[in-house]
C-alpha cells in the first residue's frame, strides 16, 4: 500500500476525476498530521500512559475534512499499534483505548517499557518528551473508503482544486511525530554511544543505556538487509 500525503492525495483524485475513473486510488494510505490535545495523567511516570486527541474533523490547511463519523477502527482494534513518525520497524506503544470524542478520535496510549531492545530508548523518548510538553504532533494513516470534493466555495484549496470531504476513511495506524508539517518525513534524533560519555535518549546524562539508538540502527538495517531476525 502507497503512502502519501493530503495534497498528494488531492491531486491524484483531481486527475483521475478528470480521466473519469478513480481505480489508482484504492490501495493509498493517507497520512495526516495534528498539534493534539495531549492529556498527563498525575500517575503517568509509573503508568507510563498518555492520552490524545489523534484527529479532529476540523479544517487542514488544505481544506480537507475527515468525517469523526466516518472512522472504520475494526481492523486497527486487532493490532492497535503506536509508531513512531510512521516507522513501521519503531512500535513504540498500543492504543489501550480508542474512542469518539467531541469532533475526533481519542487515543489512550500504552508506551513501551524503556529497556525493552531497540525500541525501547525511542519509546522513553516519545514519553518524556509528551510528559514535558515538547512533543505533542501525532500523525494518523488511513485508507479513504468514500471521499468527494467538497462543493463549498470557500474551501477552494490553492485554486487549482478544491478541499476533499473524507466521508468513510479506515484507521491503519497512528503516529506519534516531532514535525507535523511534513507527514512523510522522519526527524531522527541522534544519540551517542554511553562509553563515549555522551548523553542518551534513554536517560539524557544520568544513567547509561544498555543499547544506544546507533547500534539499534545498525540491527535494523543489518535486518532489513538480510530478511531476518538478529539474535537476541
Amino acid at each position: 500500500m502507497r503512502t502519501v500525503s493530503p495534497a498528494r492525495f488531492a491531486k491524484m483524485a483531481w486527475e483521475c476525476r478528470k480521466r473519469g475513473g478513480a481505480s489508482r486510488l484504492t490501495d493509498l494510505r493517507v497520512v495526516r498530521s495534528f498539534i493534539t490535545k495531549l492529556d498527563v495523567a498525575e500517575d503517568a511516570d509509573t503508568s507510563r500512559q498518555l492520552r490524545y486527541t489523534i484527529t479532529t474533523d476540523a479544517v487542514d490547511r488544505m481544506q480537507d475534512v475527515i468525517s469523526a463519523d466516518g472512522w472504520d477502527l475494526k481492523s486497527y482494534l486487532q493490532n492497535p499499534v503506536v509508531l513512531w513518525g510512521h516507522d513501521h520497524d519503531l512500535v513504540i506503544g498500543k492504543a489501550i483505548d480508542i474512542s469518539r470524542a467531541g469532533n475526533g478520535l481519542d487515543a489512550t496510549v500504552q508506551f513501551q517499557p524503556s529497556d525493552m531492545p531497540i525500541v525501547g530508548s525511542w519509546a522513553d523518548y516519545a514519553f518524556r518528551s509528551g510528559v514535558t510538553g515538547f512533543i505533542r504532533a501525532t500523525s494518523v494513516g488511513f485508507r479513504p473508503l468514500e471521499w468527494d470534493f467538497t462543493e463549498d466555495e470557500e474551501r477552494d484549496g490553492d485554486s487549482w482544486f478544491p478541499g476533499i470531504d473524507f466521508k468513510r476513511q479506515e484507521l491503519t495506524e497512528f503516529s506519534v511525530v516531532s514535525v507535523p508539517a511534513n507527514p512523510e518525513a522522519l526527524l531522527a534524533p541522534t544519540a551517542t554511544a554511553p562509553d563515549a560519555g555522551g548523553k542518551s535518549l534513554e536517560n539524557p546524562g544520568t544513567q547509561p543505556v544498555p543499547t544506544s539508538i546507533a547500534v539499534a540502527h545498525a540491527h535494523l538495517r543489518a535486518t532489513r538487509a538480510r530478511r531476518f531476525a538478529l539474535p537476541a
